[in-house]
């Protein structure tokens, strides 16, 4: 008889079902305090929630920074309960998109108290769970979370890791159904009721490629033994891969293809969105980086993925946003480590080291014997200061630029670090003043205004210890 059970589709309905125990007390799962938890599909629930968010006006996806036409893509494609394959260079937010699919799941459902994959209880997969449904007079509940299951693609997967360990044998040996060694559940059957998130799916082994396409599409296994078991999963299956001969990306099998939606994802559009995805994933909270720092560093980061880039032809592998937003955190941590409220140019390490330790590992030239990625990152951040300087050059007003050089003149020098003597200088106060966000941001304004005249005119000149020297004296 149980050997039966492998087979057998079992529905529960009111008339059919067991008693119900949640907590030690009997309920009626098909009232309504209880009624939502149960009987849909992932693709229901998905649906429902998404509907309902668009009525009221909410943007499902928050966590992803612009991409308004991936978005969409997106919506279109649960709405029609497709799987979707996101493809992209890493770092651009193929994860975030998935895990942020998931928020679409009710926060808990209902299942089979001790079930390994959390079976339904009126939909049951799982053999022991229908042999409990289907013989016993009582059977207990319990609620349990979403389900968001990260499977990370490896070319040395095994059947039993992602499938899971299923012997008929051992059911015809007289083992009971929940035995481990007749149903052991891997990665996928775990994401039942949930979502299956393939990271880099193109890494898994061809042939349990073919498990998984079998699963998805006939709802059954076939064992390495050639046995054919329908487990019915429930899952909505979100995979990423990066593109075609990028480092370490093996094909994904046409007929898998075929059963997903194709969406790629690609880097920020604009500098802003760069800063944005930086600012919201640092790991440091405080806000210590000035709008001026923010764009140099997030410029450098897109220099280096532009073909205006004068290294473009000998850059590999570009950096992602995980650059940006480690380079702010190293910026913010030495500015929080020498008890400064605002970073400065000192907090890009000697050498732009700090700089260095974001980008160095997540960029590739070709040949590094014949250029070091140390040339390429110095050259890159001091080519975006000099941009950003531009800027702030032409934001000075030319109705007090004259001004501020005599004042620049009578000081001699400024200590970036230190307002002394800095509020007499009405002009260059004032303009500094303007660019601030907050008060203590206005050492590093000082810092900037004084590098963009440096840089643009050459008539102060920064010393080693972070002092700007007013030098036309010399012209």
């Amino acid at each position: 008889m149980e050997f039966e059970y492998i087979f057998e589709e079992v529905r529960i309905t009111e008339r059919n079902a067991p008693r119900f125990i949640i907590n030690g007390k009997e309920v009626d799962i098909w009232d309504g305090e209880y009624r939502n938890y149960h009987s849909r599909s992932v693709s229901d629930y998905v649906r429902e929630n998404l509907l309902k968010m668009e009525r009221d006006g909410i943007d499902p996806f928050q966590e992803i920074v612009g991409k308004e036409l991936e978005k969409d893509m997106v919506k279109t494609a649960l709405m029609s309960g497709s799987n979707i394959l996101f493809k992209g260079k890493k770092g651009y937010g193929k994860t975030t998109f998935s895990k942020s699919i998931a928020k679409l799941l009710p926060d808990r459902i209902l299942a089979i108290k001790g079930c390994r994959i959390h079976d339904d209880p009126t939909r049951p997969v799982c053999f022991s769970c229908k042999k409990k449904l289907l013989e016993q007079d009582e059977v207990e509940l319990t609620f349990v979370p979403k389900k968001w299951i990260r499977i990370a693609g490896d070319p040395m997967m095994t059947t039993r890791q992602l499938i899971g360990g299923i012997s008929l044998q051992k059911i015809r040996e007289g083992y009971d159904l929940d035995h481990p060694e007749v149903f052991t559940p891997g990665r996928v059957l775990k994401a039942h009721r949930g979502i299956a998130y393939f990271d880099e799916l193109g890494s898994i082994p061809s042939s349990l490629q073919t498990l998984l396409h079998e699963l998805l599409e006939e709802r059954q296994i076939t064992t390495p033994e050639g046995d054919i078991i329908p487990m019915k999963i429930d899952t909505l299956v979100i995979a990423s891969t990066n593109p075609a001969n990028y480092r370490g990306v093996s094909d994904i099998k046409e007929p898998l293809l075929d059963r997903m939606e194709q969406i790629d994802i690609g880097p920020p559009d604009t500098l802003e969105e760069e800063i944005e995805i930086g600012l919201r994933n640092m790991a440091i909270k405080a806000d210590v980086i000035p709008e001026w720092h923010l764009k140099i560093l997030a410029g450098a980061v897109r220099c280096m993925r532009s073909k205006n880039c004068r290294y473009a032809g000998r850059i590999e592998v570009e950096p992602s946003c995980r650059a940006t937003i480690k380079v702010f955190d190293h910026v913010a941590a030495s500015a929080l480590r020498n008890g400064r409220e605002a970073v400065m140019l000192a907090d890009y390490g000697k050498d732009y080291s700090n700089v260095k330790l974001a980008f160095k590992s997540r960029f590739e030239v070709d040949y590094e014997e014949e250029l070091s990625k140390d040339l390429v990152i110095h050259e890159i951040v001091n080519d975006s200061i000099d941009t950003v300087s531009g800027e702030v050059y032409s934001a000075i007003p030319r109705s007090i630029f004259g001004g501020m050089m005599e004042e620049l003149s009578d000081m001699g020098e400024i200590d970036v670090y230190s307002e002394n003597g800095l509020k007499e200088c009405k002009n260059l106060w004032a303009f500094v003043s303007s660019m601030c966000r907050r008060r203590r941001e206005v050492y590093s304004a000082l810092e900037i205004t004084l590098e963009a005249i440096a840089r643009c005119t050459g008539l102060v000149e920064r010393t080693s210890d972070g002092v700007y020297v007013y030098t036309a004296y010399d012209r």
